[in-house]
C-alpha cells in the first residue's frame, strides 16, 4: 500500500534522513521506534509533506506523491494526528471534527457517516459535541485529534507519539483504540511511539530508526526477542 523508497531529507543543508525505505502492507500497523533525535518526526513531516523530499519516493498503491501538496496527500488517502498542538483550542468538538473531513465536504453523506463512527469510537467525545476543545483533557483532546484524522476517510493514519502525557489508564485506552482502527475501520496504521512495549504488542511489523537510518525492519517478536544493543536502545 505505502511504499517509502531511499528516502532523504533534512533541514537547510542538514541531512537527516539518509536513504530510509520502508513499506506498510494494507490493514497493518507498523510501528516506528527509535531514540530521540533518530529522525522519526522528520520521518512524519516528510510523509505528510511538510518536510521537503530530496531524493527518494513516497508512494500509496502505486501513485507516486512524492512532490505532491499536503492536502494532496491527505485526498490520496494519508492523514496524521501530530503530537504537539493537535486540535484546535477555541473550536468546539464538532468543528474540529468537521475541519478534519475537510478534503470530503463534497460528499456530505460520507462526512456525516465518518463523524457517527467517530463519536463510536469515542463515546466521549459525543459528550463534549458542543463544547470547546480547550476545556478537555489531554487524553480527550489525543481522542479528538485521531477523530479528526478518521474524518478524511483516509487509507493510512499515522500516529505520532500518541501516548505522549496520557495516565497509564488512558494509554491503555487509546492503544487498544489504535488496534480497533486496524480491526474495525480496516485502516493501516503507522505508529510513531516511544511506549515501545505498548506499541509492539499491537504493531504487525515494526522498524527502528538511528541517527536517520533503518537499522531493523521485521516482526515485532524478532525485536523482542533482540538481546543485542538494539534493545538496550529503549
Amino acid at each position: 500500500m505505502l511504499r517509502v523508497t531511499d528516502l532523504v531529507t533534512g533541514y537547510h543543508s542538514d541531512p537527516i534522513l539518509h536513504g530510509v525505505s520502508f513499506g506498510l502492507q494494507a490493514g497493518s500497523i507498523l510501528a516506528v521506534l527509535g531514540h530521540n533525535g533518530a529522525g522519526k518526526s522528520s520521518l512524519v513531516r516528510a510523509l505528510v509533506g511538510l518536510l521537503p523530499v530530496w531524493s527518494g519516493h513516497i508512494a500509496i498503491n502505486g501513485r507516486d506523491l512524492t512532490t505532491a501538496s499536503s492536502a494532496g496527500r491527505i485526498r490520496a488517502g494519508l492523514a496524521v494526528s501530530f503530537q504537539d498542538d493537535p486540535v484546535f483550542p477555541t473550536l468546539s468538538v464538532q468543528t474540529n471534527l468537521l475541519l478534519g473531513g475537510f478534503v470530503r465536504w463534497h460528499n456530505r453523506d460520507l462526512v456525516g457517516e465518518r463523524c457517527e463512527r467517530v463519536l463510536e469510537l469515542f463515546p466521549r467525545l459525543r459528550q463534549r459535541y458542543r463544547q470547546p476543545a480547550y476545556v478537555m483533557s489531554g487524553g480527550e483532546r489525543r481522542m479528538l485529534s485521531i477523530g479528526m484524522a478518521l474524518m478524511s476517510d483516509p487509507r493510512i493514519i499515522i500516529l505520532d507519539e500518541p501516548s505522549t502525557g496520557l495516565s497509564p489508564g488512558m494509554t491503555e485506552h487509546v492503544f487498544d483504540t489504535i488496534a480497533a482502527i486496524r480491526d474495525e475501520f480496516g485502516k493501516s496504521v503507522i505508529l510513531v511511539e516511544q511506549n515501545v512495549r505498548q506499541a509492539l504488542e499491537r504493531a504487525d511489523r515494526a522498524i527502528v530508526l538511528k541517527t536517520g537510518g533503518i537499522v531493523f525492519d521485521g516482526e515485532p517478536g524478532d525485536l523482542a526477542q533482540d538481546s543485542t544493543e538494539l534493545v538496550l536502545m529503549f
